[in-house]
């Protein structure tokens, strides 16, 4: 089975995104953070073949015992994203 996925597709991953150095990041509950990764290293492939995840951080609660979600780095330009219809 495969799974077709958009460019557009790209405003459905994360719950919070920004900008890190002119790149998109995408915020993803840990819940979620594996198959939204997997989905985002697919929709990034419809930017163009070098589009990819750069980094990732865990992101702590504030007692630092628990990761309350993994934020993903790409080098997709903010300024694309942000320009995406919808």
């Amino acid at each position: 089975m495969n799974i077709q996925v958009e460019k557009e597709d790209i405003r459905f991953i994360g719950n919070t995104q920004f900008n890190v150095n002119g790149n998109t990041a995408f915020v993803c509950d840990t819940s979620t953070c594996g198959i939204e990764r997997i989905l985002l290293r697919n929709i990034l492939k419809c930017f163009g073949a070098d589009m990819t995840i750069i980094d990732s951080e865990d992101d702590w609660n504030d007692d630092c015992t628990k990761i309350e979600s993994i934020t993903y780095i790409t080098n997709l330009p903010f300024e694309t994203y942000l320009g995406l219809e919808g």
